[in-house]
């Protein structure tokens, strides 16, 4: 009760009757105690006496049914009358009790409407993930007659609320539920396995999983068939020792604590053991879990950690790609086990009862193992060999290497158990190693716990120590501590001595630690060395301080190594005005915060380092704080508990110091506490090391076990463990440090009457990061403070700020003054769909989606779900919102800006500008952690901008232009189309009026790419021909034909209206002039009007369409592919019968540049380019041709990271995570195929590579060194000819190398050659990012109809009404005539 643990109210009531029948009862002896005694022995004090015998209303906790009072226990136990019978103390009932009714608060009805309206999901049973209200499920076969009667009646009463009953039929659903799989289920290894996976696995026939399915069976009855239950249970392993003198059976942990076994015989039988299901104890006969079988004593904490390990072999082992749970045999095949010990334990699964499948929790047949990839064949296959490289068990009677199964033949059933037991006539001979010790390991603990030991060091001189835990503590090295306690052991020195050298090593250590290279710290003296393996300095810094060219103190005055020793401060104490400052302590006694929330903040303190003292400005540790009054000692445990954080927490089997992190991983500590403390280590400088008890960055705190990836994330994400004493939020600890004041370097909770706080994009604003952002002035605060202007007053005068100035946020029709949101404009063809994404991003990106006609800001999601926009552009514009609410750095996990993002190459530079210029242009950076613009001197401050973006966007070049106007079609920065919008009166929205043309209307469709001249030779005649001739004659096909066409013109529709009203059509070529009257081609017989229909309809593209009206040949090729079965329709020209395809007769020149392979994969979801085996791992691309992507970096001079465009060697890419260590390790002869890859590859990427010759070979140069034959060169030069042995990562197609390059786009900077993929189908949406080559959608026109833009611009890409695309292309990388280009964006 005094520390917490139970309420007050409760404890008081236990005493109470404690006290009335006897005495408080001493738990630890098991009897009641005089009351002298008991305060002696701190069960009960004076001060508790008085209050109980002095009744109050606070210690009258029970009530008495006759009187209707509440009464002490004493008082209604003085009202009782003894049963003559057994002499027991009996409560009289009167009359009046046994009939009075509760009161009731609601009616029958009442309850039955509040029941019906609430609703659960429930998660489990036949209802799982319906919503179900209330009345259903009390009404259901969960609860009985007489649970449902008293839910009623107690709900009527008023005595639960509906919450609670919701509670209660969960927890009943749930236990019903678990009780019934129990039942159907049958007991796995470690979890219930399902009938299911029996049948599966082929454990059970049919006939029997029908049996169950129907209830004519149960699990426990086909459990007791032998051929079922040795793959539930199997553990037919060696279970102990027969020792034949004494005809006695021993565990084998005791054999080898008897030395009757030597320790890596028993160690290998015992890790056999775990890794087949349990530890078997033989005299027990009872089977247990490694954690069992250690807190049990049937082994000894020292195997612990081995023995653990080898139960992964059950349990299962964690994929560090997938997070999928994973079996031996698998983690063998990716190397996350050693071969050599993984081999002993698939041996010892085989022989005890077959392959153990830790997923579904059994054994599993052969052939299954062989099916679920859990086995092989060929490692079956060497397991069964007799060979010595099985051998790797010892059998301790001969002293010969045996396999499990030769060792499990020498066994003897034990008639009592049936356990496999090994005979042994004689102990074990010690190998040449081992020792003899005259002291067992329990003897040495025994006598070191009993000797106190006085440490000679400053800051311990006061803690006597045992020797046992000084051993096992940091005080000294890990070498020295084994060699004293074998010596001791050994009986080669006493205890005497013992404490003489470990006094002298520590005395030597503190010398050495005294020395220039070391610093004295609050807790301990920190070495040059051990800061430099934390990273905290770099290397030249360290050979400075050695050489004594830089002075230690410097350096540890120096911020960035000052943050990791002393932390960036924590919360260090509560403001209740502008004057006054008191400790947290302080402010919980003298009731400004409450006491939770004070003591949470106080072990925040000791988790983080120290104890503050903000009036003296001190840092204590908790043993000081409480001897100088800093905190009181109520709180003393408490807080030493926290403190344990930084000093570390005893493993309780090991001995050893450990980590928060992994004593919450040993269940030491609660996971939601030490989740906590753990956040609020990492908002003060990081996870603290016990060993040196001081802060380390992110990656090394990861190296050393101290914290895992997933747990960092979920800190960052989801940890709110703290609450703000004046708004009762809950926070976490690095949101609740923004709130505080800064005063003299101290963190301060200001506890005003009520903070202030302001609205920003996201969340609420505080008055000190307004005032720390430099968007208020202190005249302001103060002004704020004595009321003289409100929160209102200040925020619309930092609206800018707060929320930004307005964005375009719609369209206006100048003919028709109708207001549209940007998606309703393009909806009705008023605006192409790529102009509409690039303002709805914009939109996003600074704040909010706009909904012009209801005047509302929303958020993306808010905005799908009301229909502002449609579901198509739901990922592409949540992806930009993440501007104004923050990227994930896959690094530190961290939220950063937009520009960061783009720094770190998160997101595509181009795309980031335009981003950023909208949010410039519409009030100012965003940072997303504080949910507000910054001015741009704080922006630069913060790292959210820097010269060289200012530089790049006050240049209003075609890299800044980002978005189009649609009445002039030209390519515009935000700003400079936000000042042609106009400003609604009504609304004070930007609008874009869009306006009509009054002497022409015009569509286009048109490809803006590099112009070129495109001639055919016909292989057969050697005449050169146009490309639409070459399509007529079969020669290349339509895709072909399209993409090589709209190189060589633009052309675009013009409709235009004469004084006479007539309408003419026309179809000019922009590059060349050409122009053709749709209307004069209908008369002269070159089209026809269905021919024009078809092009109207959008299955006819324009430049077919044009090449049709030139007249060259007349009709159009039938193409059943591109709008439906057309075959045998009036176009298809009857002189001309399809032909079968023919390659395209081109010219193909050597590559003459040196390019690079594909980089990496551009993701059109998230606009995020990853590495190739990035890539794999989110199913972006296929194993197999992901491998094959990094085989053409490899061979081209290293694997390359995309984020940075370094290259780099296999191995060191394999410890930089961008190739698998499995793939890394892959060897075997270069066999031919992959030889011709390898040099397609060289070839199309410049040239070949000699290994001793600098730069690439052409193939005339190599053809003439011999290095290839001409036979091979021409191979090489037959482009069309290459294999396919790619996946195209967007359409899924096969496709070659050369496919892949003309594929890939290009980056602007960094010239990164990026595959772009998709990790879901993107068909039938508009994507803006999805281009393709021109002409890939060849059933339709290229363009809109509603609107005309000439030229193209870079950084971005624009998509018509139709399926096609229209973007810039840079000059072809392969100096061919061929259709090979690349993109840059």
């Amino acid at each position: 009760m005094k520390k917490d643990l139970i309420p007050k109210e409760q404890g008081i009531r236990l005493l109470d009757a404690q006290m009335t029948t006897g005495g408080i009862i001493d738990p630890v002896k098991s009897h009641r105690i005089p009351h002298d005694v008991a305060c002696k022995r701190n069960y009960f004090d004076d001060e508790m006496k008085q209050i109980l015998s002095s009744p109050t209303d606070e210690t009258k906790c029970f009530f008495d049914p006759n009187t209707k009072e509440n009464v002490t226990y004493s008082e209604l136990f003085k009202r009782c009358v003894t049963d003559k019978k057994t002499g027991l103390q009996l409560l009289p009932l009167s009359d009046e009790a046994i009939n009075a009714k509760e009161e009731l608060t609601y009616t029958e009805v009442q309850s039955k409407e509040a029941m019906t309206q609430a609703t659960v999901e429930l998660n489990s049973g036949p209802f799982k993930g319906r919503k179900m209200t209330i009345w259903e499920i009390i009404n259901s076969e969960y609860l009985t007659e007489e649970q449902r009667l008293d839910l009623l009646r107690q709900f009527r009463s008023g005595k639960i609320t509906i919450e609670k009953i919701i509670k209660i039929v969960i927890t009943i659903v749930d236990e019903k539920e678990a009780k019934k799989q129990e039942q159907s289920s049958f007991k796995g290894l470690r979890a219930p396995v399902p009938a299911g996976s029996l049948y599966d696995t082929k454990i059970i026939d049919k006939a029997t999983f029908d049996l169950l399915q129907q209830g004519k069976t149960t699990p426990k009855q086909v459990s007791e068939n032998p051929n079922v239950n040795k793959y539930l249970q199997g553990s037919d392993s060696i279970a102990g020792i027969y020792l034949e003198p004494t005809k006695e059976k021993v565990s084998i942990y005791q054999a080898m604590k008897k030395k009757l076994l030597r320790h890596n015989t028993g160690l290998s039988l015992l890790e056999a053991q775990a890794a087949s299901g349990f530890i078997v104890d033989p005299v027990r006969n009872q089977c247990m879990s490694v954690d069992e079988a250690v807190k049990s004593g049937l082994v000894g904490p020292e195997l612990h950690e081995k023995l653990l390990s080898a139960e992964k072999a059950v349990t299962g082992y964690k994929d560090p790609f997938t997070g999928n749970k994973i079996s031996l045999f698998e983690a063998m095949q990716k190397e996350l086990i050693l071969k050599e010990h993984a081999m002993p334990l698939l041996q010892a699964q085989m022989v005890s009862g077959g392959i153990i499948d830790p997923v579904n929790s059994h054994r599993v047949p052969t052939d299954v193992a062989y099916q679920k990839n859990i086995f092989s064949k060929e490692t079956a296959m060497t397991l069964s060999e007799s060979s010595d490289e099985n051998k790797v068990f010892s059998d301790p009677e001969t002293d010969e290497n045996a396999t499990y199964g030769q060792l499990k033949d020498k066994c003897q059933k034990d008639p009592e158990t049936g356990l496999y037991i090994l005979p042994l006539s004689k102990p074990q001979s010690p190998t040449v190693v081992e020792k003899t010790y005259l002291y067992t390991e329990e003897q040495t603990q025994s006598d070191l716990t009993s000797t106190q030991i006085d440490i000679p060091i400053e800051g311990l001189a006061d803690k006597p120590m045992n020797l046992w835990d000084v051993m096992n503590s940091n005080l000294l090295p890990e070498s020295e501590r084994q060699r004293i306690l074998d010596e001791y052991r050994s009986g080669k020195i006493t205890k005497e001595r013992m404490i003489i050298i470990i006094i002298e090593i520590m005395e030597q250590r503190e010398i050495i630690r005294n020395d220039p290279m070391s610093y004295k710290t609050i807790r301990r003296r920190i070495t040059i060395e051990e800061l430099y393996s934390a990273h905290i300095i770099d290397l030249e810094t360290y050979n400075l301080l050695k050489q004594g060219k830089r002075d230690i103190r410097d350096i540890m005055e120096l911020t960035s190594v000052k943050q990791y020793l002393y932390g960036t401060g924590c919360v260090a104490g509560i403001t209740t005005d502008s004057s006054s400052k008191i400790s947290i302590y302080q402010g919980m006694k003298r009731g400004f915060i409450k006491p939770e929330t004070a003591l949470s903040l106080l072990e925040a303190q000791a988790a983080t380092g120290f104890i503050v003292d903000p009036v003296k400005n001190e840092t204590l540790t908790v043993d000081e704080a409480v001897r100088k009054g800093v905190v009181g000692p109520e709180i003393h445990d408490k807080l030493l508990s926290a403190e344990r954080a930084v000093t570390g927490y005893k493993d309780p089997y090991s001995g050893k110091i450990i980590s928060l992190f992994q004593a919450m991983k040993k269940d030491l500590v609660p996971e939601d506490y030490a989740l906590k403390m753990l956040e609020a280590q990492t908002a003060t400088g990081g996870i603290i090391d016990p060993e040196f008890q001081f802060h380390l960055p992110a990656d090394i705190a990861m190296q050393r076990g101290y914290i895992n990836k997933e747990t960092n994330e979920k800190l960052t994400d989801s940890v709110k463990g703290f609450v703000d004493p004046v708004t009762d939020e809950n926070l976490s600890y690095a949101q609740l440090l923004k709130r505080c004041k800064l005063d003299g370097g101290l963190r301060l909770l200001s506890l005003g009457d009520k903070r202030l706080m302001f609205k920003g994009l996201r969340k609420q604003i505080t008055i000190e990061e307004l005032l720390q952002s430099q968007i208020i002035d202190q005249q302001t605060v103060t002004k704020l403070n004595e009321g003289l202007i409100s929160v209102e007053e200040v925020s619309n005068s930092l609206s800018r700020y707060l929320e930004g100035t307005s964005c375009i946020g719609g369209v206006l029709v100048e003919s028709t003054k109708e207001r549209l949101s940007i998606y309703q404009a393009m909806k009705k063809n008023m605006i192409r769909p790529g102009t509409a994404f690039e303002l709805l991003e914009a939109q996003a990106s600074t704040g909010y989606v706009i909904d012009p006609i209801k005047n509302l800001k929303l958020t993306v999601n808010e905005a799908v779900r009301m229909g502002i926009v449609g579901p198509e552009f739901k990922d592409k514009l949540l992806s930009a919102e993440r501007a104004v609410t923050g990227y994930r750095d896959p690094y530190s996990g961290k939220t950063i800006s937009l520009f960061q993002a783009m720094k770190k190459g998160l997101i595509l530079k181009d795309h980031g500008i335009r981003l950023l210029e909208a949010q410039i242009a519409t009030g100012g950076i965003i940072d997303p952690e504080e949910s507000h613009r910054l001015p741009v001197e704080v922006a630069y401050k913060r790292g959210f901008f820097d010269e060289e973006m200012n530089e790049i966007l006050t240049d209003p070049s075609d890299d800044t232009k980002g978005f189009f106007d649609p009445n002039t079609e030209e390519n515009l920065t935000y700003l400079q189309l936000m000042e042609r919008c106009i400003t609604d009166p009504d609304t004070g929205l930007v609008l874009l009026l869009l306006k009509e043309k009054n002497r022409e209307r015009k569509t286009s469709s048109k490809s803006s790419v590099r112009k070129r001249r495109v001639v055919i030779v016909d292989p057969e005649t050697g005449k050169e021909m146009t490309v639409y001739e070459a399509y007529r004659k079969g020669l290349i096909d339509h895709q072909t034909y399209l993409e090589l066409a709209e190189q060589e013109c633009e052309w675009e529709e013009i409709t235009m209206t004469s004084s006479d009203g007539t309408v003419k059509s026309i179809i000019i070529d922009r590059r060349s002039g050409r122009q053709y009257d749709v209307d004069d081609a209908i008369s002269r017989g070159l089209i026809d009007k269905n021919a024009l229909d078809t092009y109207r309809a959008g299955n006819l593209s324009i430049t077919e369409f044009a090449d049709m009206l030139s007249g060259n040949i007349g009709g159009f090729r039938s193409r059943s592919s591109s709008f439906g079965s057309t075959t045998g329709s009036t176009y298809s020209s009857p002189m001309s019968p399809i032909p079968s395809i023919k390659a395209p007769a081109v010219i193909w020149n050597d590559p003459s540049e040196e390019t690079g392979p594909i980089a990496g994969i551009l993701d059109i979801d998230t606009l995020e380019k990853v590495s190739i085996t990035e890539a794999i791992h989110r199913n972006l691309v296929d194993n197999i041709s992901g491998q094959r992507l990094l085989e053409a970096q490899a061979c081209t001079g290293g694997i390359i990271d995309p984020t940075t465009g370094e290259r780099f060697p296999v191995t060191d890419a394999t410890e930089k995570g961008l190739v698998d260590k499995v793939m890394a390790l892959k060897k075997g002869w270069l066999y031919y195929e992959a030889g011709q890859r390898f040099l397609e590859v060289q070839y199309l990427t410049g040239g070949l590579i000699e290994p001793d010759v600098e730069g690439r070979v052409s193939l005339d140069e190599s053809i003439r060194k011999g290095t290839i034959d001409a036979r091979t060169a021409q191979k090489l030069r037959d482009v069309g000819a290459y294999s396919k042995y790619l996946t195209c990562p967007k359409t899924k197609l096969k496709i070659s190398f050369k496919d892949a390059m003309d594929k890939s786009m290009v980056e602007e900077g960094s010239s990164l050659r990026l595959l772009e993929a998709s990790s879901q189908s993107s068909k039938g949406l508009y994507s803006p990012y999805n281009a393709s080559g021109p002409g890939s959608a060849y059933g339709s026109r290229t363009g809109s109809r509603t609107g005309s833009r000439t030229g193209s611009r870079r950084g971005s890409i624009d998509a018509g009404s139709g399926s096609g695309f229209s973007m810039n292309f840079s000059s072809s990388s392969f100096t061919s005539s061929s259709t090979g280009y690349s993109r840059r964006f």
